[in-house]
């Protein structure tokens, strides 16, 4: 059974609440309480799967709840629900709420957060990554910036001028704006330096991962050669994203998908920089086989951690409230052979992207790239793209040249 708790002090709120999630989801074991004090009661007597809180309430907060939640249940997953929409009272969030929902929020938007919450948590259970992800307080929630960012692109009232004011604020993340917008993808005649325009060209998914990415770096305070590392991870991303929308585009994705591809090459090594920054050392040891033992980074981190990063960072992006899409690309960009599939999607492009990408890093062309490559050829003539392979060889070659 599925245990939730809501937290509210509006009676009618709950009433409301109880009749509907119960009516359309009959297998959840929903209980109800009218305060943080209530709250925190009923969970010292179970333990929740979810608890759901109005960040408003009298005496305790939504925030203050989570807070005492996060140590006393951490593996307990914690979604605010708020009215509020100043930066201050969002920002008091950050690190008990995994997800930041806005009031009024639609049934619809609320019972799908509470139902990835259950599939993340399963994933979580999983004792591997759980130790891992469990050991580090930061994981808790996105980046400060992120959640600005996210509560801003949801706000009805809140225009391009609000967004690019919180872009503005945080410089690292104008200077990654302003690299992806005039990369090959957008093959723009003349560069962009205005940080609105580029605010608008690059996409609300693109702009969401960036400030993840640049937020979690910002936090990392280690020895210059892991800085060296991780930054090299952030650009190799960035490349693998422009690379896998080039891809969707050459082979006809629709535009949604070819839109999103950015973002998901982004956040297909986000698991590998969680590793990188909070277990570097650690990391050290895995590179190190990975070039002595010529062994794959996913089978040397199992290795070493029980778990990879493409299920690490899965885990995260779907506590964090990415779309499924996201999340099962994330999952699976190292063995797409492993998901049954029939045609190309966004989860061979990126595929293709990641491969290609790793392989031209040391090889002078596309053609040597193509001739020594061991992407699975089986695959790809599964799905129908094998005879692919080398315009894409040639697409990745152009969108590492426009970074050099």
């Amino acid at each position: 059974m599925n245990d939730i708790l809501f937290v509210d002090d509006d009676m009618n709120i709950l009433s409301g609440l109880r009749r509907r999630a119960r009516g359309q989801h009959p297998e959840w074991n929903i209980s109800f309480a009218t305060s943080g004090a209530e709250a925190l009661s009923l969970c010292d007597q179970k333990t929740f799967d979810v608890v759901v809180s109005d960040m408003r309430m009298p005496g305790m907060d939504g925030a203050e709840l989570l807070h005492q939640l996060q140590e006393n249940s951490p593996d307990t997953a914690r979604i605010i629900l708020s009215g509020y929409s100043e930066d201050e009272a969002i920002l008091r969030t950050v690190g008990p709420a995994q997800r930041y929902l806005a009031k009024p929020c639609d049934d619809e938007v609320l019972f799908e957060a509470i139902a990835q919450m259950f599939k993340m948590r399963t994933l979580l259970l999983k004792p591997d990554i759980r130790s891992i992800i469990g050991g580090i307080d930061a994981l808790a929630s996105p980046p400060d910036t992120y959640t600005r960012l996210v509560n801003a692109l949801e706000d009805p009232k809140a225009g391009n001028d609000k967004v690019t004011a919180i872009v503005s604020s945080d410089i690292a993340l104008t200077a990654e704006i302003l690299k992806v917008t005039n990369s090959a993808y957008f093959a723009l005649p003349s560069k962009i330096t205005s940080i609105s325009h580029a605010v608008r060209m690059i996409g609300t998914d693109t702009l969401k991962s960036l400030a993840i990415f640049v937020g979690l770096f910002k936090s990392f305070d280690g020895p210059p050669v892991v800085t060296r590392r991780i930054k090299t991870l952030c650009e190799r991303s960035q490349q693998i994203g422009v690379a896998a929308a080039l891809i969707g585009e050459h082979e006809k994705l629709s535009k949604a998908t070819c839109q999103l591809l950015p973002s998901i090459g982004m956040m297909s090594h986000i698991g590998s920089l969680i590793l990188y920054l909070y277990y570097h050392e650690r990391m050290e040891t895995v590179i190190a086989r990975v070039e002595q033992e010529n062994i794959s980074i996913v089978e040397a981190e199992r290795d070493e951690f029980g778990a990879a990063h493409p299920e690490i960072g899965a885990y995260l992006l779907g506590l964090w409230g990415f779309p499924e899409q996201v999340i099962q690309a994330v999952a699976c960009h190292h063995n797409p052979a492993d998901f049954a599939q029939t045609e190309m999607t966004e989860l061979t492009a990126l595929y293709a992207a990641q491969h290609i990408t790793r392989e031209m890093g040391g090889r002078a062309s596309a053609q040597e790239s193509e001739e020594q490559s061991t992407i699975d050829m089986s695959y790809l003539e599964q799905i129908g793209k094998a005879d692919s392979v080398p315009a894409w060889h040639k697409i990745v070659a152009a969108v590492l040249e426009s970074y050099t």
